[in-house]
C-alpha cells in the first residue's frame, strides 16, 4: 500500500513538473520545475530498485540543472 502511495506521488510530481516546465514564461520558474519533475524520475527508480540510476539521476542531471 505504500510503494502504492509513493508510485502516485512521483508520478504526479513528475507529470506536474513537466507541465508547468512547458508552461511558465520565466526561465527560472521552467528550471526549478525541471528540477521537480526530474526529481520524480528519481524516486520513480528507487522504487524500482534501481539505486545506480536514482543517484546518477540526481548528480548528473538536477545537479548539472543547478549548476
Amino acid at each position: 500500500m505504500l510503494d502504492t502511495a509513493f508510485f502516485y506521488l512521483f508520478a504526479l510530481l513528475t507529470l506536474g513538473g513537466g507541465v508547468l516546465t512547458v508552461t511558465r514564461r520565466s526561465a527560472v520558474h521552467s528550471a526549478i520545475s525541471l528540477i521537480v519533475s526530474l526529481l520524480g524520475v528519481a524516486g520513480l527508480y528507487l522504487l524500482q530498485r534501481a539505486e545506480f540510476l536514482f543517484g546518477v539521476q540526481i548528480i548528473l542531471y538536477v545537479g548539472g540543472i543547478m549548476v
